[in-house]
């Protein structure tokens, strides 16, 4: 008979249950933007109408936490509104929740309004209940959506999907609260125009165009509803626009007794024949009457609509807007707040994500940072850090992209692929690590024309010889789905264009800048000499780089070739950087970024802090062995999540507690 050790049954037993829980705890979801929490056992502990609760301060951070990265928080409860908002206030949480729903009606619908008003997708949602049939009723009304027992919640915090994007103005949740009043303020008028008149719906004029260019590509490119014009145009063909003396043309702001909605519409005149060239708006000023209101005060120009548009024109004049005068001051029009905060320094990042190392150090010395780095979505990697992925982003239509979202499996390419905030956000220094242009593979869709940057080193997609290389790498990442035929289908759609040339780096370079605000300091982080082969091609960049910031104002660069820790890899030509490079960067980055008037904002990193990363480096490195470990044992990617998640936690030490030779 089989001798059995109750240490070893133990931790069977253990990683069966952990391995079970984990198909409901930790699946593998869209990115969400929205948290609808039930309140009594899962918000907090007890039953508010019964015996009482207990508050659970980890979930009360959460929350704040969420809202910081911009994902937004709800409430469906089965109570009484009045005593349930009074307790959330008692907690300090009330003000953070939109749409709270709290009374005695079927939860599913209410989770069904909730997205409506919202606006958002069911997938993009996330539902947490302790009671199972209101978890399928909630499914059932709301298809695709993640609705999960309060088990999920400590997963939440280091999910990918809840990574959402640096908030700490807490701007979304501001929108989503003037949505909330409008939508509270609309249920008294029985009359949609009555309500537009008690709205205060104020216009601005701004003429000052070249401090919003950037603004003004975006409305011009991406918008699609409100575009009555349609004429896309490139970053040159707008400075043109913007010196010409033949038209009149204006960015409109708006705001409302219900909050400010900035920049939305655009509109330019060619004053020698009365014909509007340029007549594009916002979709988030739909049915206020904006459009209606400017081409009247224009005085009815000859406009060409191009179809389809989501309002029609006539020879009204609404009388529910009032103007503010126009303005042409820079500080008055700026989206960076004059009065805002400026006690710490704000910086942009996009780039790969080792580099996270060095943002560590510079979060930690009065820097507010927000990141766009390489991202993982159906278990494999994306890497968006490309300047042409970033230039699609801004330039490339919603049809076109679309259209590219469509096409199914494409390697590396979800639809998060051109999400960034640069050209909105208040950053005063924009960081950007260029190093995918130099080895990145380009791809062009075969209809459209687009590029697309797609993978790193993993071999040329669209080469037959490389598909048995590329199924096996998507395979041992759980990515089945991605086989031979996925690869077939993706060269029907694509053909391999190869790597950027320097002309259109420099190009693209140049692009760039011209959409960043002048005032705006961009830094560029190039690549170290590689000595394997790649020489002529890395030197070629880096001298792009180098005439670019020699010929552009407010540019700076922090050059690798100068680290001797700065290395690359011979044989894969991947970074061999070490902690220390890390932090050189830092150090480096420190003396470039602007100086801010925040007493804790340091100009090199301290000691502690060094140590301070070799401890967090040193855990991450333990849970890196642990996954990689386990997973060889196990080839269970729930347990492997499992796990990761018990170290997060601290609760390993279980693990520990039993010999894991037993498995």
């Amino acid at each position: 008979m089989e001798n059995r050790s109750p240490e070893g049954d133990n931790i069977k037993k253990l990683l069966l249950l952990l391995s079970l829980t984990m198909e409901t705890l930790l699946p593998r979801v869209e990115s969400i933007k929205l948290v609808i929490w039930d309140l009594d056992e899962t918000f907090w502990h007890g039953t508010l109408s019964e015996e009482g609760i207990t508050p659970i301060p980890e979930n009360i951070e959460l929350i704040k936490k969420l809202s910081k990265r911009g994902i937004i928080n709800s409430i469906v409860s089965k109570n009484d509104y009045d005593v349930a908002k009074q307790k959330l206030q008692e907690l300090g949480i009330w003000d953070y929740f939109v749409f709270p729903a709290i009374d005695w009606s079927p939860k599913g619908v209410l989770i069904r309004n909730i997205i409506e008003n919202c606006q958002l997708r069911s997938p993009n949602v996330l539902f947490l209940d302790d009671n199972h049939s209101n978890l399928e009723e909630a499914i059932f009304y709301n298809p695709k959506i993640n609705a999960h027992f309060p088990d999920f919640i400590p997963v939440i915090k280091n999910h990918e999907a809840f990574e959402g994007k640096e908030d700490a103005s807490l701007s979304r949740l501001k929108q989503y609260k003037i949505l909330e009043k409008k939508h509270e303020a609309k249920k008294s008028y029985d009359d949609n125009l009555d309500f537009l008149k008690s709205s205060g719906i104020q216009v601005e004029l701004i003429h000052d165009l070249l401090t919003h260019q950037g603004r003004l590509h975006e409305l011009l490119q991406r918008t699609n509803q409100l575009n009555f014009t349609k004429v896309r145009l490139n970053i040159d063909q707008i400075a043109a626009l913007i010196n010409s003396s033949s038209n009149e043309s204006a960015l409109i702001k708006v705001k409302d007794n219900f909050g400010d909605y900035g920049i939305i519409g655009f509109y330019s005149l060619d004053k020698s024949r009365n014909r509007l060239n340029h007549f594009v708006f916002s979709c988030r000023i739909l049915n206020l009457g904006i459009p209606q209101y400017l081409y009247a005060k224009l005085g009815f120009p000859d406009l060409q609509v191009v179809p389809e548009v989501a309002e029609d024109l006539d020879r009204s004049q609404p009388d529910w807007i009032g103007e503010i005068p126009a303005s042409t001051s820079p500080s008055s029009t700026s989206s960076i707040d004059a009065s805002g905060d400026h006690k710490q320094a704000q910086l942009y990042f996009r780039g790969p994500c080792d580099y996270k190392q060095t943002l560590f150090y510079l979060s930690n010395s009065g820097i507010n940072i927000t990141q766009e780095t390489n991202y993982v979505a159906n278990n494999i990697p994306v890497y968006p850090t490309h300047t042409q992925a970033l230039l699609g982003a801004m330039q490339l239509s919603d049809s076109i992209k679309n259209q590219l979202y469509s096409i199914p499996n494409i390697p590396f390419f979800d639809q998060n692929y051109f999400e960034t905030t640069l050209f909105k956000n208040t950053a005063n220094c924009i960081v950007i690590a260029l190093e995918a242009d130099y080895y990145q593979h380009i791809y062009r869709h075969k209809q459209s024309g687009t590029k697309l940057p797609l993978g790193k080193r993993e071999g040329i997609l669209t080469e037959e010889t490389n598909h048995p290389s590329l199924v096996n790498y998507f395979k041992e990442r759980g990515a089945e789905h991605f086989d031979t035929k996925a690869l077939v289908d993706f060269t029907v759609h694509f053909e391999h264009f190869g790597l950027i040339s320097p002309k259109e780096f420099h190009q693209n370079l140049q692009t760039i800048r011209k959409l960043i605000p002048e005032q705006k300091r961009l830094i560029l982080i190039n690549a170290p000499n590689p000595s394997f082969g790649q020489e002529k091609r890395y030197e070629s960049m880096n001298q792009i780089v180098d005439d670019f910031i020699k010929d552009t104002k407010n540019t700076k660069l922090v050059d690798l070739r100068n680290l001797s820790t700065a290395s690359l890899f011979p044989t894969t030509g991947s970074k061999a950087f070490n902690r220390k490079t890390y932090l050189d960067i830092a150090n480096l980055l420190l003396e470039q970024v602007p100086t801010t008037s925040n007493k804790n904002s340091k100009r090199k990193i301290s000691h502690f802090l060094v140590f301070k990363n070799e401890i967090r480096m040193r855990y991450l490195s333990l849970k890196s062995f642990l996954r990689k470990s386990i997973w060889k044992k196990v080839k269970r990617v729930n347990l492997l999540l499992a796990l990761e998640l018990y170290l997060e936690n601290g609760i390993t030490e279980i693990l520990f507690s039993f010999n894991l030779a037993m498995i």
